[in-house]
């Protein structure tokens, strides 16, 4: 997994072949526990379809290995209906595998569990919750005029035993899927948050994340708060002779070894923006002077210059040329700008490598 791929998260558990193979291994789990109670119970027939329930499961499970884990959902959904459907047919209304019908149309709208990319998807899904809600007032009409046959019914107690288990179980899995969708709700917009105020190559803030932040700085300011705005607009020398010579992934490497440099040099001293192309843009602590600031640039401007960067297997000598400024009572982040800028164009004018304070 490269650097930007763990940065921003990857894809969601449901969507992997792990997310899925926990759900097997969960109800292949229940229908072996429930194998016991079909036996103990002596309701042949549901040990019958229990164990055509078990291997569809080992079949699922090994089916989510492939590319049709669409089939592994619709398997699983529809295996978990009708299964409810003969319980509550054999073992007796009473046994409570009604509940699980309950889950299922919850289930159905949670799209972490059933895909619903397309049209087709969510018209498939819509069908099989109007299914489930028919079915289950069938079974209730059935059950309520004596209409199950009543040959395998539990004992009262036996059913008393499963109500409870169904009703936990079902209800169990629902919160859980609800709980386990919050958090990857929650984690996903996170994601976008990130996606949003970061640069994709180097993790560093953008543009747009960095003019809010100097706004805010200048807001301060005028409020009357201590402190300092100091500015740097730093531009790599003759990237373009890197890309050119050493081939674009030569220059991505270099710029994600400045953006790690500027993280660890700027800790608790300044943040660092990708500005756009080979240009980054540096706001100072507030606590920090100007004169401290622009030492700080002067460090960071000696020490880009004698390290040793490997890119694309070549080591590289890498410069850098950077114009500051700072704020003055009236100015706007414009104005601010727009003489490190006028700085940064005359440290490129004057040789390069250098710090226009």
């Amino acid at each position: 997994m490269s650097f930007m791929d763990s940065f921003y998260g990857g894809k969601n558990v449901y969507e992997t072949s792990e997310g899925y193979e926990k759900l097997m291994i969960f109800y292949l789990c229940i229908h072996l526990a429930l194998e016991v109670v079909y036996i103990g119970s002596s309701c042949t027939p549901m040990e019958i379809i229990n164990i055509g329930s078990i291997l569809l499961y080992v079949g699922l499970f090994f089916l989510n290995k492939t590319k049709h884990k669409l089939y592994v959902v619709w398997g699983t959904m529809w295996e978990i209906l009708l299964h409810a459907v003969l319980g509550s047919v054999f073992m007796g209304y009473n046994c409570g595998f009604f509940f699980w019908i309950f889950s299922l149309v919850a289930m159905s709208f949670v799209p972490l569990y059933i895909p619903l990319y397309n049209v087709f998807l969510r018209s498939m899904a819509t069908v099989y919750v109007v299914s489930n809600c028919i079915i289950f007032v069938l079974l209730k009409f059935f059950s309520e005029h004596g209409m199950l046959p009543s040959r395998y019914n539990a004992s009262p107690q036996v059913a008393n035993v499963m109500y409870f288990i169904n009703a936990s179980l079902s209800l169990g899995t629902v919160v859980g899927q609800l709980i386990f969708y919050s958090y990857s709700v929650s984690k996903y917009n996170a994601t976008l948050k990130r996606m949003n105020e970061t640069d994709y190559l180097t993790g560093l803030y953008n543009r747009k994340y960095m003019i809010g932040l100097f706004n805010k700085e200048i807001d301060r300011m005028d409020s009357g708060e201590s402190g300092d705005i100091s500015i740097a607009i730093l531009d790599i020398d003759f990237f373009k002779k890197i890309n050119d010579t050493y081939g674009h992934n030569a220059g991505d490497e270099i710029l994600i070894d400045l953006a790690n440099m500027f993280r660890s040099e700027g800790e608790g001293k300044y943040m660092v923006a990708r500005w756009g192309g080979e240009e980054f843009a540096i706001l100072g602590s507030y606590d920090l002077s100007y004169e401290a600031f622009c030492e700080e640039m002067r460090s960071l401007n000696k020490k880009i210059a004698t390290t040793g960067f490997i890119a694309d297997n070549n080591e590289l000598t890498v410069t850098v040329s950077i114009g500051t400024a700072h704020y003055e009572k009236g100015e706007t982040i414009v104005d601010i700008i727009k003489k490190a800028d006028d700085r940064l164009y005359e440290a490129k004018e004057t040789g390069r490598n250098k710090v226009i304070s």
